[in-house]
C-alpha cells in the first residue's frame, strides 16, 4: 500500500463498462469476447506504455515485498508533476447499485453522497476529499454519489434527506442497512467522526465461496452485468453450480 502512493491505481469495471471491457481486451491481447474477470498491468504516465506484461494478476512479482520494491523502482523513473497540496478526487463507483454490489463483494461499508441538486452534490463530494483520503480511513470504504432519490431505495429506511449515508450492505449487495446519516450542513464537522465510528462497529460477513454461490441460487440472486460475463473459468463454474442446483430436489 505504501508503494502504491506513488501510482494512480485504477480499478476497472470489467463487465460493467463496454468501453473499459474493450480496453482491457486490447491490453491483455485476448480474442474478442473471452476477457477474464481480472487484468493487471503497470503503465507509464502516458497511460499507454506497458511497464510490465499484462496478466490476470500481480503474481509475476511472486511476493508482496518484491512487488513493492519493483513499484518503487519503476516510479523513481518519473518526476511527479502533482503539487504537495493536491488532494485526489473521491474514488466514486459509477452507480449506487453497482457500488452496493462491489462493497458487498469486498466486505466493506458503503458511503453514499446524496443531494437533489447536482452542483450541491459536487460541492458535497469535493469537500469530503480530505476525509476520504485520511490516513485512518483510506481504502476502508466504497463510495458512490447520486442526485436521484430513486437510487436510495435499496437502502433500508433512507430518509431522503441530503447528506452522507453510511451503509452496511447485505451479503449479496442487493440492499443495505443505513448505520449513520450525516446531514448536509454538518458534513464538514462530523463526517470523519461518523466514518470512524461506523468502521469500528462494522462486522464483515464470514463467507465461504462455494456456499455463498450456492445460497445465491437458492435465494434467486444473480447479478446481470452490462457486458455478458466471459471469463471461461467463471462461466464453467457457474454452469456446474446451476447444474447441481437444478438437480436438487
Amino acid at each position: 500500500m505504501e508503494a502504491s502512493r506513488d501510482w494512480v491505481c485504477i480499478r476497472l469495471l470489467t463487465y460493467e463498462s463496454e468501453s473499459e471491457y474493450k480496453y482491457m481486451e486490447q491490453l491483455l491481447g485476448v480474442t474478442d469476447g473471452t476477457l477474464p474477470n481480472t487484468v493487471f498491468c503497470l503503465l507509464s504516465p502516458d497511460g499507454k506504455t506497458k511497464l510490465t506484461r499484462p496478466t490476470r494478476g500481480p503474481s509475476i512479482f511472486r511476493t508482496p515485498e518484491n512487488m513493492a520494491f519493483q513499484m518503487k523502482s519503476l516510479a523513481s523513473r518519473y518526476k511527479s508533476a502533482v503539487p504537495n497540496s493536491f488532494v485526489a478526487p473521491v474514488p466514486l463507483v459509477d452507480r449506487v447499485d453497482l457500488a452496493m454490489n462491489v462493497a458487498a463483494s469486498d466486505n466493506r461499508p458503503l458511503v453514499v453522497f446524496y443531494h437533489p441538486s447536482s452542483p450541491d452534490l459536487k460541492r458535497l463530494v469535493d469537500s469530503s476529499k480530505p476525509v476520504v483520503w485520511d490516513a485512518e480511513l483510506i481504502g476502508q470504504f466504497m463510495y458512490a454519489a447520486t442526485s436521484s432519490k430513486e437510487d436510495l431505495k435499496a437502502m433500508v429506511n433512507a430518509s431522503g434527506d441530503a447528506g452522507v449515508y453510511i451503509v452496511e450492505p447485505d451479503e449479496y449487495g442487493v440492499s443495505g442497512k443505513i448505520v449513520r446519516h450525516v446531514e448536509f450542513d454538518k458534513v464538514a464537522e462530523s463526517l470523519k467522526r461518523e466514518l470512524s465510528r461506523a468502521l469500528v462497529n462494522f462486522q464483515p460477513f464470514q463467507k465461504n465461496h462455494q456456499q455463498h454461490i450456492r445460497d445465491g441460487y437458492v435465494f434467486g440472486i444473480e447479478w446481470e452485468t452490462v457486458v455478458p460475463e466471459s471469463d471461461p473459468m467463471s462461466v464453467q463454474a457457474k454452469r456446474r453450480f446451476k447444474s447441481r442446483f437444478n438437480g436438487m430436489d
